[in-house]
């Protein structure tokens, strides 16, 4: 008597809520697993810009054995220097940047980079609708059902919120976002700067820092500079919601010499500039039946930790795997792939805690310690002890 072969099973779906570095890298990953994922981002368009990243450590590793590592440019020079300005505009070299981080090559980059790369690699395998989002998120034992805000109906294996820090999957599933949001007294910009700067070489970093105040101009090889400014405020989510040129000349303004005031020109004239409080997502559980968190949906460390978009790549790669090895029990998968994966989001949480001081010394005291510890890593004697760690 012959056999009957069962017919394949359908492929799993996945809905993917956000085109970000984690969006496009879930869905990456996911494809290749055999899943057919869908990607719905509210933005009317793919994003471009975001400031600079530092990758290295734990993204790095998993963009390598994802095959994509070859692709992601190196934005900086192999002797780029990182110079220090004062308030009065006087530039002063400070140190040089590492060859290698965290057990990995580090490589400085912009967001953009990465987003293009997981982008041209999935354009054409899956899905992206832009202009939409989720409205209503259902669930059962088997399938999760969410309604977009133009009307239409997907249903899914599992449901991805990777629609970072105002994540709407987060609210809907897991609660208002003044539950799981923890302020820092911060504002962030970035802008890319339209045209050159005075006496700044391509691939160096210039830091103009005061009490409570930080700019960050980063120039790149075959890119235009971007600026990242920081300053403290005490109502931070007012703060943002005034006209950045405005706000950051009032926080800015008093800086002599020519970089900062060409970069506050700069900033006048552009169309587009990020301009954010800076917060961390603490939430003590990233899933709940077949949705899950990732990013910094569910664990945003701030940029001070360097390690978001890294992150949310080697956090991907490790679903993927692990929804492969456990096959059918998605609750499971997710319930083993947080379990491998908090520890490491708890250690950068905890690092940018610490580095938010050399990003931004908070008062003249931290200004005069990042100072000290400038001078300290650059001198002869600390260059050697950095030299002699790296091997």
């Amino acid at each position: 008597m012959a056999t009957q072969s069962l017919p394949p099973r359908p492929a799993r779906r996945a809905v993917i809520v956000g085109s970000g570095i984690s969006g496009l890298a879930a869905a990456l990953t996911l494809h290749r697993a055999g899943w057919q994922p869908l990607i719905v981002e509210r933005a009317p368009r793919r994003r471009t810009g975001g400031y600079f990243v530092r990758f290295f450590g734990p993204g790095y590793a998993a963009a390598e054995r994802m095959g994509i590592l070859d692709a992601l440019p190196q934005r900086t020079l192999p002797d780029g220097r990182m110079y220090e300005i004062a308030r009065s505009g006087r530039v002063t070299p400070g140190i040089t940047f590492p060859s290698q981080v965290d057990g990995t090559p580090l490589r400085i980059l912009l967001r953009s980079d990465l987003e293009r790369v997981l982008y041209d690699e999935v354009h054409d395998l899956v899905e992206i609708r832009y202009g939409v989002g989720p409205a209503a998120i259902t669930q059962g034992r088997h399938q999760v059902t969410v309604t977009m805000t133009d009307g239409s109906v997907e249903t899914a294996d599992l449901l991805i919120g990777a629609d970072g820090i105002h994540s709407t999957v987060r609210s809907l599933v897991f609660g208002p976002e003044d539950l799981y949001r923890k302020d820092f007294d911060h504002a962030v910009a970035a802008c890319v700067i339209d045209g050159e700067l005075p006496g700044v070489r391509d691939g160096d970093t210039l830091v103009a820092t005061a009490p409570g105040r930080s700019a960050w101009i980063n120039t790149y090889v075959d890119h235009p500079p971007v600026a990242f400014l920081l300053y403290r405020t005490p109502w931070p989510a007012a703060e943002v919601r005034r006209n950045p040129s405005e706000a950051l000349r009032e926080a800015f303004g008093d800086f002599g010499g020519d970089i900062v005031p060409a970069m506050l020109d700069a900033l006048d004239r552009s169309e587009s500039v990020l301009f954010d409080q800076v917060s961390q997502i603490h939430i003590n559980r990233w899933s709940q039946g077949r949705v899950v968190l990732l990013g910094d949906s569910a664990w945003c460390m701030t940029l001070y930790s360097g390690q978001g978009s890294g992150m949310g790549i080697a956090s991907t790669e490790l679903l993927g795997r692990l929804l492969g090895e456990h096959d059918a029990d998605i609750p499971a998968a997710l319930g083993a792939w947080e379990q491998q994966l908090r520890p490491l989001t708890t250690r950068y949480q905890k690092q940018a805690l610490f580095m938010q001081h050399m990003f931004m010394p908070v008062n003249r005291f931290g200004h005069l310690a990042r100072r000290t510890a400038i001078r300290a890593i650059s001198s002869p004697v600390g260059v050697k002890i950095a030299k002699a760690v790296k091997r």
